[in-house]
């Protein structure tokens, strides 16, 4: 199997463990950290940032393995990690949370995915995946009549917060 290969294979991999790791584990027996993505509305560092850095371990042993050990083929699995990480950071933290004010602007595949993981903030469950966030049909129809916006309204967020965070979302 080419390099090529082994990366986009691990890269589109990562979105199922992605899906498990936040269904199961952050919405299980990690739910301590992994809430205060959910209260948060003061920005910068919170609780749920621990989690890509335990991640990256992950990116980094194979990377370790494939090029000090035996197993040449994981360094091409560590960049295929690392993509996911980078896509993910990217999409979640700088274009859904704004956290970094580095987009303007609003792109139609982005929007869906936004959409998609407002109704995670909103109900708590589905969708877990990221960069495929399938959604029932009648949970988005329930989203759509849903007025509350949890990444306007947060709980802890100051007027001032979200007035600002509102003029950025704008068009």
């Amino acid at each position: 199997m080419s390099d090529a290969a082994i990366v986009l294979g691990a890269l589109c991999a990562m979105e199922g463990v992605s899906y498990l790791t936040h269904r199961f584990v952050m919405h299980g027996f990690g739910i301590g950290l992994h809430q205060s993505h959910h209260d948060t509305g003061e920005g910068g560092f919170e609780l749920n940032d621990l989690y890509p850095l335990m991640f990256s371990t992950v990116a980094i042993a194979a990377f370790s393995i494939g090029t000090f050990g035996s197993v040449r083929s994981l360094v091409p699995v560590g960049i295929g990690i690392t993509l996911y990480g980078v896509s993910y950071l990217f999409v979640h933290e700088i274009y859904i949370h704004r956290r970094l004010k580095l987009v303007r602007g609003r792109y139609r595949l982005l929007e869906w995915m936004k959409a998609s993981h407002r109704i995670h903030h909103l109900y708590g469950g589905e969708p877990f995946g990221m960069l495929v966030p399938l959604v029932p049909k009648t949970l988005r129809a329930r989203a759509a009549t849903a007025t509350w916006d949890p990444f306007v309204e947060r709980p802890g967020r100051r007027a001032d917060e979200v007035a600002s965070s509102q003029a950025v979302a704008a068009p």
